[in-house]
């Protein structure tokens, strides 16, 4: 006798007009049909395709199942036909865009939302009035410098961060305190990425703060601002994929983030290509006049001004290989099953168009 699933499943084929036998292994799902049914394969296999993804198989007890195997039996064990489909029916988090499980969000309105910034940053008049948002990321970039470093600093939206150069108990207290209820946080709803990050910052914190040089920590606040265009840009656009402690709704919030990020993030990539090709100029200089950090760097620390080029090229370069490299990782691992079938078909093709 069947499982009650298979014979739940079995009566919904019968609904569209089929008789049906069914069978599991593992992620494999097998249904062979009555020939007398389904004398055709394409007609066939296009009704299960569509019946299977308009009913809940996490209901029947199949929500493992990701490939189809469709038969045409004209005896038991003996087919007149065969096909096979992989499927990923929809989940309630496939409709929900808060969920990190969300499928299209994690494949299809990521890339929208990033090039949807790219769109913003390339469109001259919006790229002008939104240029608050890469002010923003430069300035906070020497602050985050500066907190990690236990120092005190003010990310003022007018393009300037004044910074305390000495060691504050008060800061490193008070940002180690932040990365603990981070901690908490991610310990209370078992979520290990929270946990990770405010581990990983508490211990980037302490190196930065009693470690470091002053003379270090001087170069990394001037590189932090530029640095920051990358680096917190690339942060928080791979951050998309993280969940947060529920109190952050970072669920919602990621996507317009998202888009701010990549306003910046690849604004200041392609000038930094432009810069690397001698179409542009290094930004010398600040907004108020006077001396800016690439000059702070060049002067002050030592650096040629192919080393600035190449430092921040390299930087941006790897940033973009991890948004990619998160971006296919995820998409292989949602939808790993349909794109080795596709990529089995592919081969199959080739070796027999020979």
């Amino acid at each position: 006798m069947q499982p009650d699933s298979f014979n739940a499943l079995v009566a919904e084929i019968a609904q569209v007009g089929l008789s049906a036998q069914v069978s599991v292994r593992g992620e494999h799902l097998y249904i062979g049909l009555t020939i007398a049914d389904a004398p055709m394969s394409e007609p066939a296999t296009n009704t299960l395709r569509t019946l299977l993804y308009r009913i809940d198989l996490a209901e029947l007890g199949l929500a493992d199942v990701r490939v189809v195997h469709v038969y045409g039996l004209t005896a038991p064990k003996q087919a007149a036909w065969q096909q096979k489909f992989a499927i990923s029916p929809l989940t309630k988090a496939d409709t929900d865009l808060m969920s990190f499980d969300n499928r299209f969000s994690a494949v299809f309105y990521f890339p929208l939302m990033v090039l949807t910034g790219i769109f913003l940053k390339a469109f001259a008049p919006i790229g002008g009035l939104l240029q608050g948002i890469d002010i923003w990321f430069h300035e906070f970039g020497h602050a985050v410098v500066a907190w990690m470093s236990g120092r005190r600093a003010i990310p003022l939206p007018l393009g300037f961060t004044p910074v305390n150069p000495e060691r504050s108990l008060f800061v490193y207290v008070g940002v180690l305190l932040l990365l603990g209820l981070l901690f908490w946080a991610g310990q209370r709803e078992q979520k290990r990425w929270p946990r990770l990050l405010a581990i990983s910052l508490a211990v980037i914190q302490f190196g930065m703060t009693w470690l470091m040089s002053a003379n270090t920590f001087d170069m990394l606040l001037y590189f932090g601002g530029i640095g920051g265009e990358f680096l917190i840009c690339a942060l928080l656009i791979v951050g998309y994929y993280f969940p947060l402690p529920q109190y952050f709704q970072w669920g919602l919030y990621r996507y317009p983030v998202v888009v701010g990020a990549s306003f910046t993030f690849f604004g200041s990539l392609w000038d930094w290509r432009q810069v690397r090709r001698g179409l542009q100029e290094i930004p010398w200089g600040s907004m108020w006049g006077g001396d800016g950090d690439m000059e702070r760097l060049a002067y002050g620390h030592g650096w040629s001004h192919q080393q600035i080029i190449n430092t921040y090229n390299t930087l941006g370069t790897v940033c973009l290989i991890a948004i990619l490299a998160i971006y296919f990782y995820t998409l292989f691992k949602q939808h790993r099953v349909w794109l080795l079938l596709q990529w089995r078909q592919w081969r199959t093709d080739g070796l027999n168009g020979r």
